[in-house]
């Protein structure tokens, strides 16, 4: 459902984010109200995002060395992203709507077919995996055919916190947010928030269990991940 007020906390999260379109309208839309996507603001920040994503998903990896290419990737995405940390790497194609509404942090890796529906803010912490095919989709719409005959919809934040994996074919639904450590099973449907260090999957997604933060494995013995790629440091 759509929000009846403007929250504060997530417009002084855009305000952080590089290429939003500010208006009374974008406000609406990021905190979850009633919104028109169809005022000027809007449209071209959808308009400009098509255009440099079509810039990064075509890319002629013919004249780029293999070792140059997360570079060049990086340098694209920060034209269009609001925000996107060092060394992330995304296999294109990439389809976000506005792009600016996106928060990326360090180290993360997206496999190709990631489509974000960044209505409202869409923010990835750390070291996310995300694999081939995931929705992010932050954008909904109310049940009545008046809102439809309106032309009004409205949007709600996504949260993903650092260190999470998921799975190919993933849905991630308006509102939700997945906590630390979690992974989410390959095809799951994700409707509510999933807690920290959590291994959830299905339709919905629903928590089959907990695992260890990463500095309990790192006191764990018998973890076989501790010891692994000690050499290169």
């Amino acid at each position: 459902m759509a929000a009846l007020q403007k929250r504060p906390e997530i417009i002084a999260l855009s305000r952080e984010l590089k290429g939003i379109p500010l208006c009374e309208e974008y406000d609406l839309m990021i905190s979850g109200m009633m919104y028109n996507p169809t005022v000027p603001k809007l449209l071209e920040a959808r308009h400009l995002c098509r255009g440099f994503a079509a810039d990064f998903n075509n890319l002629d990896t013919k004249t780029v060395t293999y070792d140059k290419i997360g570079e060049q990737r990086l340098e694209l995405l920060r034209k269009f992203i609001g925000k996107v940390g060092d060394n992330t790497f995304i296999e294109p194609p990439f389809l976000p709507d506005y792009g600016c509404n996106v928060s990326i942090g360090k180290d993360c890796f997206f496999n190709w077919n990631v489509t974000i529906l960044d209505t409202s803010l869409v923010t990835i912490g750390d070291r996310v995996q995300i694999g081939t095919g995931v929705s992010i989709i932050t954008a909904g719409h109310d049940t009545s055919i008046l809102s439809r005959r309106k032309f009004v919809e409205f949007g709600h934040p996504i949260f993903i916190e650092d260190d999470c994996w998921i799975g190919s074919n993933v849905i991630i639904l308006p509102g939700v947010t997945i906590g630390q450590g979690s992974t989410i099973g390959a095809g799951s449907v994700v409707t509510k928030d999933i807690p920290p260090f959590s291994v959830a999957v299905g339709t919905p997604c629903r928590v089959k269990k907990t695992i260890q933060s990463a500095e309990e494995e790192e006191k764990d013995p018998n973890n076989p991940y501790r010891t692994l790629g000690n050499e290169d440091q």
